[in-house]
């Protein structure tokens, strides 16, 4: 069943067994999960099919210390959540993840890995990213050339992509198949709590200004995205969101602290030797046929030796914004993100992609793309045909055959208390506080980063895989990191509602009917997309309720 909220009466109320809020990748997990268990599940999306005026209001935010992408721009929401934007990028953490490493106070997790680890063949189901497997000598990547080594750096590891998936159509399929109700335009204003038990009771649905609709449900799953499952739980305060008494969870004022995403940039000038080529470090089909690539990162040995944080690099094409590189394929991709940018269309102009609306030379670009149209439609032809067959796409634009590439990172973040999300005093469409952002990058994650990512192209030299310049890796210092796609720790799981928010089964502290779904509840960031470990961290949560009855 699937219902527009707006059209409900004032004073409707509604009942299931369990109530998720949320509607992407681990909303619509959670919910498939109980639903094929047999529970009654109402799922609560607060947008529509699209992103409408209000959705996009909602979402607004506001920056405070530091510098943060705009929140709308990071998020989606609409059914299917940012799934409907997401890359499809998927990798387990590393075991050095969940270590306590004195040298990253706060990191430590409080469950093993292996805990995780059994759900994420689980998670791969529902994300379409093909068998659990992820390293490349078993996925049918080439072998490493003979002679090639080294102790401090790895490249079997893989990052495998999903199609990818948009969980819209799924979550909308099993609405109508009634396997679940679903509410549409159904933002959930805040939760309303039983005094003495402290159990939650009901979520207050506010669809259009002035109509309050109730959820009552005996379990609660709060899917909704890292930022907006944390605007939730601090405006669940016991006085209608007024910010007058403490959220759920909050009783120790952790909840919105430790913000981390991933720094993100790209750095250096490499040529690869006849070695490199032939190890494979583009996009390459699995035995299962799923597109993959190799990462590159230092062992766990190796991070502890020079007290580093987890980082990822990849090879990334060269820098499309000069047209001196005289390339057709690369200034058709800077025309394009200058364009997006200049128009603030799409989800992909913030982050690192917002710096190409400071591309220069757009006469130059015009004549690099017009001179070579043969290497633009080739490009453009095989883009074209799985967008078109349904078949497995190449994820991303990534030209490799240039002079030079570079290396693109993703790393780690250290849980900062100060990286903070609270409730700004401005309300949006519907009457609720807006988000503020406190957030940078500390000088310490930049040196981590700068110094791995130095130690990376030296074992690649070598190892005779590459000849590389990282003259400018000092430009992590001043890079702008502000993307926010990843929104990790700030409903921290912890032993002790002192530290965290959420306990080891993800069940919100002093509260024993609520469970977070959202990489929110990582202690620790990693270096790789959080979407499978929280899909993963999902479909335990609905084995655990599910068992509970």
């Amino acid at each position: 069943m699937l219902i527009d909220t707006r059209r409900a009466l004032p004073g409707s109320w509604f009942e299931a067994e369990v109530c998720v809020i949320g509607s992407g990748p681990a909303g619509a997990a959670v919910a498939a999960e109980l639903a094929d268990r047999g529970l009654r599940v109402v799922v609560l999306e607060g947008g529509g099919p699209g992103l409408g005026r209000t959705a996009r209001d909602t979402y607004r935010g506001v920056t405070g210390r530091g510098a943060h992408d705009p929140v709308d721009a990071v998020r989606q929401k609409r059914l299917g959540g940012t799934s409907l934007v997401w890359g499809g990028r998927c990798a387990p953490l590393d075991d050095v993840d969940f270590a306590d490493r004195d040298w990253m106070p706060g990191t430590a997790w409080p469950i093993a890995h292996d805990e995780l680890r059994r759900w994420y063949a689980v998670a791969q189901r529902h994300l379409d990213a093909g068998a659990c497997e992820y390293s490349a000598a078993a996925s049918g990547f080439p072998a490493t050339p003979a002679g090639v080594s080294s102790e401090a750096l790895r490249w079997d590891d893989l990052w495998r992509w999903s199609p990818p998936t948009s969980f819209a159509p799924r979550v909308e399929a099993m609405a109508e198949a009634g396997r679940i109700r679903l509410f549409l335009h159904a933002t959930v204003a805040r939760l309303e709590r039983d005094p003495v038990s402290g159990a939650v009771t009901e979520a207050v649905v506010v669809p259009r200004p002035g109509l309050d609709v109730r959820v009552r449900a005996k379990h609660f799953v709060i899917a909704a995205g890292g930022l907006e499952s944390t605007r939730l739980l601090l405006a669940s305060d016991g006085y209608g969101g007024t910010g007058m008494g403490a959220g759920i969870g909050d009783e120790y004022g952790q909840v919105g602290r430790h913000y981390m995403t991933h720094p993100v940039g790209e750095v250096g000038r490499l040529r690869l030797t006849r070695a490199g080529r032939e190890l494979g470090l583009g996009y390459l089909p699995t035995d299962d046929g799923v597109y993959a690539r190799r990462m590159l990162t230092l062992s766990g040995r190796a991070q502890a030796d020079q007290r580093l944080g987890n980082l990822k690099a990849a090879l990334w094409f060269a820098d499309p914004k000069d047209p001196d590189h005289g390339d057709a394929l690369l200034s058709t991709f800077a025309l394009t993100y200058w364009g997006m940018g200049r128009l603030r269309a799409g989800f992909k102009t913030a982050g690192t992609h917002a710096e190409y609306t400071r591309t220069t030379g757009i006469g130059q670009h015009v004549r690099n793309v017009v001179s070579d149209p043969r290497r633009v439609a080739r490009f453009a032809r095989g883009w074209a045909r799985p967008r078109i067959t349904g078949e497995r796409r190449v994820p991303s634009f990534m030209p490799l055959d240039s002079e030079h590439c570079r290396l693109r990172f993703d790393a780690e973040q250290t849980p900062d208390p100060a990286n903070r999300v609270t409730l700004d005093r401005d309300r949006d469409a519907l009457g609720q506080h807006r988000l503020r952002v406190d957030y940078k990058v500390s000088a310490g994650d930049r040196e981590s980063i700068a110094t791995s990512l130095t130690l990376i192209g030296k074992e690649m030299e070598r190892a005779g895989l590459a000849h590389v310049d990282l003259s400018d890796v000092e430009r992590v210092h001043d890079m702008d990191m502000t993307d926010g796609t990843h929104q990790m720790g700030l409903l921290r799981m912890s032993e002790s509602p002192r530290t965290g928010v959420v306990g080891p089964d993800c069940r919100v502290h002093g509260t024993p009917n609520v469970h977070v779904a959202s990489s929110a509840v990582f202690p620790s960031a990693g270096s790789v997309g959080p979407t499978l470990a929280l899909v993963a961290l999902a479909c335990r949560t609905a084995d655990l309720i599910a068992r509970e009855g």
